[in-house]
């Protein structure tokens, strides 16, 4: 039901109704399953004290969904890190149901328990029953020597690795030896005949590693094609592994797999494979060893039992799975946020130890219509034993209004042991977050429509309530004070005959006109019986022009920023609030609904701390209405952080211009001195050979006749008979660009095309931005572009040679640069082709980052995590020994990103530092500090046309001699010995 109300004064609310039931509380415990109950019976007691009716409810009515939704609307939940497996699926219903649930020592599940043989077990007590299998039957013990069936497969298959049989302790084991790891390398065993007799599951066998090989990958193949691997950790001394078909991931499942059909089949297994892989484990340096014995098979002692720990969770927010949490790593004080009104304040007198969980940051409730679908509000926040920094919520509530899930509560608090909830302090507070469910009125936004405004800009104030519970009356206070002065600028009151259950919206019609130049604080608070039981705060400020603005600008091959060169030393930006949240959170975080001022503002104060002097960011067209790139951008300059700006969606190629014009005129871009650049593309290319069918073969057939008259005149020049689709020239074949043959001359002819496409459609975007904003600088992102090593057929990038008058900065990506320092240094190669191509740009790495994210773990890897520092150590080497003028990490916050199943932040979540931060901290600031290489001394010639792999031609015909000038202490340049396209 749906009513619409006029309240005086120009308010008005509109009221949806939801459903509401008696206020119980059901409490779940169960005998034998290793439960505390003198605990459970004082989440009782504090619930008795806040009011409820308190009902029991055992394993039975806990892991029935009907049972469970017709318990009341409240569930108490003592131990939620013990939970029976099965009963994941009932909570999520009862949440679906609008249920409201307090659950103590989350993240749940974790391990969970799982009924297995009449018994139920966690997950360590099922893996170390599990663990004390032996092979049943043995696959392979080596005894026999022969390895003449096992085949070896590389990325870099020229370079040695040995594998031979030899003797360990009386047995004959297989010893791998690889030289020079960069990539894959993996040895997989003959075709089996049903390697998993009838009842067999368990892939059994012993392995151990050298000191810096610490995990080996192990995979099935099964019958279908399918591949699933399995990462295991390794030590240098021998261990058993008895892995269950849940250990196996699917690599490439078939299309048809899907649902229960997406797991290892051990009955369709054909192939074995060990190995090493930058994809599956975390390894570092070239030499790697490793050692395999007794693999094997065995029947699973619990039968056909999924495996704790691998059951997918659904992603409930503040419970589970574990990726939607992370250790805090230093000890902590707790305390309730400042501006808490949904319970009174709490400080607890001792500190807690590292190690306690913490939970990802979401958007809270600031700000008025963001239309987020969610209030998340910590309720217990840790700080820094020693210096007072934010480590974490501890605890939080959530409450959620659109999707599958509204109308729900979740309360959540990360400690487990009893004893905390037993320190005097929590003890008399937990009655007041219990009687804050039961009373269910609570904001669910408030305050300001807009955090930073124009000058003489208006905005709306207002406030969102939600009324679950029963009072039928509410006083509600909005109050703007001077953030210098606290002077009263603005105060309304609104008294509220709340018609329960629904969610009330509110709106003032008559906001101040113009805000004070030094801003004011924003406070709302909800009165019921007298008595504050909500409140949300927030700043909003007005940004100003600056009077004389100093715009960093590119000339003579570098950044210039008040007279003097500049260099970018900053990180892909994108809050943390987006960790672990589906893409559109993520991606459209500065929109309304995904932006969190507080969030955004402690993000980059420690970005700045780190050294950093700038940031990548992005917005798309559809969040111009929610007017918060002004409130970042003005926390940017306010820290000094210039901002290299996205404008998105779409590329140069198919320019949204009327988005990308509203965009820069609506937040007066051209006025933000601290705006570096815009980019105005993510990561195009030319794709692969159907895309360049789809898009290029008209024009390509379209220039030929331009150039020669016809196809068979171009054809004698070329000496080559050009493919052909229903009889018209169509465009190269992949394999042409990517490998060198008679071909070469069309394919010249090709790469000629495209540069002159490419650059005409960039430069007209680049034009058009020009036309309206003069002062700021024009390239993209450019993903490949400048690889000297890439050369796939599946990705044919853009070439320097064709941007060359089209953009204002050199801004390629370092996705081909992950390894060790001969992995790295190729991009030294990058800039030297930049500056052939136009040496008056500046040079900057737009992407560079690894993932340290371990699959097997779900969690950060300390063997990644320490490749990856020395990565980025050998990439700053490379930034100053190549003269190049900026890099942008990939990217800011630490923790789990969703889909893409990654890692690549430079921070810990807690806001400590990784060993990255310590590498950024120190090699940034040599960085910024290292001049200019001296002019060149060394002057090689290449020539694209030569080969027709284009740039990677070009550096595989001059790389020997590029180096050796390098190594030698000469400074080498590249110069055209013919340009591209010349005859």
């Amino acid at each position: 039901m749906l009513s619409l109300r006029w309240v005086g004064c120009g308010l008005f609310f509109v009221l949806v109704w939801t459903g509401l039931s008696a206020e119980r509380a059901a409490i779940f415990y169960e005998e034998g399953m290793g439960y505390d109950r003198s605990w459970a019976g004082e989440l009782a007691g504090h619930a008795v004290a806040a009011g409820y009716e308190v009902e029991w409810i055992g394993l039975a009515q806990f892991t029935n969904r009907a049972a469970l939704t017709n318990i009341g609307r409240t569930l108490i939940l003592p131990q939620a890190r013990r939970l029976p497996a099965p009963a994941v699926t009932t909570v999520d219903a009862f949440l679906k149901a609008g249920g409201r649930v307090l659950a103590v020592g989350v993240p749940a599940w974790k391990p969970g328990l799982f009924q297995v043989g009449g018994q139920w077990l966690g997950r360590g007590e099922y893996e170390a029953i599990l663990n004390r299998q032996r092979p049943v039957r043995v696959l392979m013990d080596f005894s026999s020597g022969d390895m003449s069936g096992w085949r070896r497969a590389s990325n870099t298959p020229e370079r040695p690795m040995h594998w031979a049989i030899e003797s360990d302790g009386g047995n004959a084991v297989l010893h791998v030896r690889i030289e020079d790891f960069t990539g894959w390398d993996i040895l997989s065993s003959p075709n089996l005949t049903q390697p998993f007799p009838p009842g067999h599951t368990l892939t059994c066998f012993r392995a151990r590693g050298a000191p810096a090989t610490r995990q080996l990958a192990v995979e099935w193949v099964e019958a279908d094609g399918s591949r699933w691997i399995a990462t295991v950790q390794v030590s240098t001394q021998w261990q058993h592994y008895v892995l269950p078909p849940e250990a196996f991931r699917a690599w490439q499942p078939p299309p048809a797999r899907a649902g229960p059909q997406a797991r290892f089949n051990p009955a369709q297994a054909v192939r074995f494979t060990i190995g090493i892989a930058q994809s599956h484990t975390a390894v570092s340096g070239r030499v790697h060893e490793y050692w395999l014995d007794e693999v094997g098979t065995a029947p699973n002692p619990f039968g056909d039992v999924p495996a704790p720990g691998f059951v997918n969770h659904p992603h409930l927010e503040g419970l589970c799975p574990d990726y939607l949490f992370y250790p805090v790593e230093t000890p902590v004080r707790v305390q309730t946020p400042g501006d808490l009104g949904l319970a009174g304040p709490l400080r607890l007198g001792r500190a807690l130890p590292a190690g306690v969980y913490a939970l990802h940051p979401r958007q809270q409730g600031e700000g008025f219509d963001q239309r987020r679908p969610w209030r998340w509000q910590p309720l217990l926040e840790a700080r820094d034993e020693r210096t007072g920094d934010y480590r974490g919520a501890l605890g939080a509530w959530m409450g959620f209004f659109e999707g599958p899930y509204a109308g729900s509560l979740r309360v959540v608090f990360t400690p487990e042991p009893p004893a905390f909830y037993r320190e005097k302090e929590v003890r008399e507070w937990l009655p007041e977050v219990l009687a804050a469910m039961r009373r269910g009125v609570f904001f669910k936004d408030g305050g300001a429509e807009l955090f930073t405004v124009f000058t003489n800009q208006a905005t709306r104030l207002g406030v969102t309530v939600a009324n679950w519970g029963s009072a039928s009356e509410a006083q509600v206070g909005l109050r703007a004070e001077t953030l210098q002065g606290r002077r009263e600028w603005f105060a309304h009151e609104w008294k509220l005959r709340l018609e329960p259950p629904g969610v009330m919206t509110l709106s003032a019609v008559q906001p101040p006109k113009f805000w004070p130049r030094e801003g004011c604080r924003i406070t709302v608070e909800i009165r019921v019986g007298g008595r504050v039981v909500d409140r949300l705060q927030h700043e909003l400020h007005v940004w100003e022009p600056p009077a004389r603005p100093e715009y960093v600008t590119a000339r003579g091959g570098r950044l210039m920023w008040r007279g003097q060169p500049w260099k970018a030393h900053g990180v892909n930006y994108m809050p943390a609030t987006g960790i672990a949240l589906p893409h559109d959170y993520f991606e459209h975080w500065v929109g309304r609904g995904g932006y969190d001022p507080e969030v955004v503002q402690r993000d980059l104060e420690r970005i700045r701390a780190m050294g950093l002097n700038s940031v990548s960011a992005f917005i798309y067209y559809r969040s111009l209405d929610g007017g918060h790139l002004l409130d970042f951008l003005r926390r940017c300059e306010r820290l000094g952080l210039k901002v290299n700006q996205s404008l998105r969606p779409g590329t140069p190629m198919d320019f949204r211009w009327h988005e990308m014009k509203a965009l820069i005129e609506h937040f007066r871009l051209a006025q933000q001195d601290n705006i570096m650049a815009y980019d105005l593309a993510w990561e195009p290319s030319h794709y692969d050979h159907a895309y360049q069918r789809r898009h290029y073969a008209q024009g390509w057939r379209q220039w030929v006749q331009r150039r020669y008259g016809d196809v068979g005149r171009a054809e004698a020049v070329w000496g080559f008979m050009a493919p052909r689709a229903e009889g018209a020239l169509d465009v190269p074949e992949a394999g042409h660009l990517f490998k060198d043959g008679p071909w070469r001359k069309m394919v010249a002819d090709y790469r000629l095309f495209l540069d002159e496409l490419v650059g005409q459609r960039y430069g007209e975007a680049r034009r058009l931005v020009k036309s309206i904003d003069p002062h700021h600088l024009v390239s993209f992102r450019m993903q490949m572009s400048g690889d000297p090593t890439h050369n796939w057929p599946g990705l044919m990038p853009y070439d320097f040679y064709g941007l060359r008058q089209a953009v204002d900065i050199w801004e390629p990506e370092a996705y081909g640069r992950i390894g060790d320092w001969e992995k790295v240094r190729p991009g030294h190669f990058t800039a030297a082709y930049a500056r052939l191509c136009n040496a008056g740009l500046p040079v900057v790495w737009a992407e560079m980052g690894n993932s340290v994210w371990d699959m097997n773990r779900m969690a950060p890897s300390p063997e990644k995590l320490s490749f990856t520092a020395q990565y980025y150590r050998d990439f700053y080497r490379m930034l100053r020994e190549s003269g190049a003028d900026g890099v942008f990490f990939w990217w800011y916050a630490g923790g789990f990103r969703l889909y893409e199943n990654s890692d690549y932040g430079i921070i810990n979540p807690d806001g400590t530092d990784r060993e990255i931060t310590g590498v950024i901290r120190e090699e940034g600031a040599r960085f910024m500090r290292a001049a200019k290489p001296a002019s060149p001394d060394y002057w090689i010639e290449v020539d694209r046309d030569r080969d027709a792999r284009g740039l990677h031609g070009i550096y595989e015909a001059v790389k020997e001699e590029y180096w050796q000038a390098v190594a030698a202490g000469r400074i080498p340049a590249l110069r055209w010995a013919r340009e591209p396209g010349q005859r």
